[in-house]
């Protein structure tokens, strides 16, 4: 702002020096008449940014998706309105925008006139290159005179937060789940009865819901349609649980083993409930998080938002913490547990001699492949490296996961 100040300074002086030379070499009145008439210009520009710097007052408002995904576009609209007695020219501003790419960071959007009342809607947006949880805003407001030579600000604390979720990619292909019992939390409900439903409640009415599921006592009741709700006593459901210690988070940047665990836990996330499983989620990034088992878009949602800001916090290894994770892992449920293929042996030795009926799909990161991604292992050599560190992990039927290599990929090659 300073620079677009000084430029104008320095034209007006520049025009100031010929109209003293001209005026020199003919008449010097006809310089005192241009030297009056400019500083009357800047004497009335100056007078007008205080009057307005004293009266200003913008209202800013932002609309900004609350979610996006991982390398995906930001579409943000902002509307300004001018509430003062007097119009405002060439007004900047100034909007921050942490989520968007280095480069891409500070918007500035301009407007050269508002008349008093009026408002302007102005739409832009940002790419975002990395997952993380990001508050857009503050704003800040240049006011110019007309002519450009004064300036004030003004900040205004208008803030949106947005979370940048994790890309997944499609899994076709996932090993079979246990079939569990429904826990009390996170009751998953159906519209019609059958030989596994249980009548426990009411609700209202939704539509799509069927007439014969009316409950007319509480219709009454309540002057609104009321329908019979069932809980399902015999589902599928399955525990995500990972690590990210932060002195194993081989690799750089998105071919790191903390990016590839995420993006791996919010696929297979996304694929459970496509399939209408339970999920719950139970992972360690300097703290112990635990999302109970649930369904439905919200619960997704949460989980998700998690996977956003996670990072390789953990000061501790896998080993240290099983027998914590353990205590939240019920009988009858899939544990799927995405490790580095030396951590991952704790989990098998363990396992068996805490709980029961838990089938464990094994998702492996290859922690080699992530300190040279550029050297490529044979099948036999990945074989070696599991049975030095985890024997008996192959009996699980494990999925493998090198650094360069498609995730995707992985998933095609499982034997169901």
């Amino acid at each position: 702002m300073f620079k677009r100040c000084a430029v104008k300074w320095g034209f007006l002086l520049l025009i100031a020096a010929a109209n003293f030379i001209i005026g020199y070499r003919t008449s010097i009145k006809f310089f005192y008449f241009f030297f009056g008439f400019l500083s009357c210009l800047i004497f009335l520009s100056l007078l007008w940014t205080i009057l307005a710097a004293l009266t200003s007052r913008i209202s800013l408002a932002r609309k900004a998706g609350g979610k996006v995904i991982e390398d995906d576009v930001l579409e943000i609209e902002t509307t300004l309105i001018n509430k003062t007695v007097l119009p405002l020219f060439n007004v900047v501003l100034e909007e921050s925008l942490p989520c968007a790419s280095a480069g891409e960071r500070v918007k500035f959007v301009f407007f050269d006139f508002l008349a008093p009342g009026s408002s302007r809607v102005v739409k832009y947006s940002c790419a975002c290159p990395d997952r993380g949880k990001y508050m857009l805003g503050p704003f800040r407001a240049y006011f110019f005179d007309p002519l450009g030579l004064f300036f004030f600000e003004k900040r205004y604390n208008v803030y949106s937060q947005v979370y940048v979720y994790p890309r997944i990619f499609p899994i076709y292909k996932f090993p079979r789940l246990a079939k569990g019992i429904q826990p009390w939390f996170g009751i998953n409900t159906a519209r019609s009865s059958g030989d596994e439903d249980e009548f426990f409640g009411v609700r209202e009415y939704k539509d799509g819901d069927p007439i014969k599921r009316i409950h007319w006592a509480s219709t009454a009741k309540k002057n609104r349609l009321i329908v019979k709700q069932f809980q399902n006593q015999s589902f599928y459901r399955a525990t995500v649980i990972f690590n990210l210690e932060k002195d194993k988070d081989y690799g750089q940047d998105k071919e790191s083993i903390t990016e590839y665990t995420v993006k791996i836990a919010a696929s297979v996330c996304k694929y459970l409930f496509d399939s209408s499983v339970s999920i719950e989620m139970i992972a360690h990034a300097g703290e112990i998080v635990h999302i109970p088992f649930n369904r439905g878009s919200e619960h997704l949602d949460n989980i998700f938002k998690f996977l956003a800001v996670a990072r390789p916090e953990s000061g501790v290894g896998l080993a240290d913490i099983i027998p914590e994770f353990l205590s939240y892992i019920p009988d009858d449920t899939t544990l799927i547990v995405i490790a580095t293929v030396e951590d991952l042996g704790y989990i098998a030795q363990m396992l068996p001699l805490a709980k029961g009926n838990i089938s464990l799909v094994p998702l492996v990161l290859i922690s080699s492949t992530f300190l040279s991604p550029s050297g490529k292992l044979e099948k036999a050599d990945i074989l070696k490296d599991i049975k030095i560190h985890s024997p008996g992990l192959a009996n699980f039927n494990p999925v493998f996961f090198t650094c360069g290599v498609n995730p995707q990929e992985s998933f095609l090659n499982i034997r169901q």
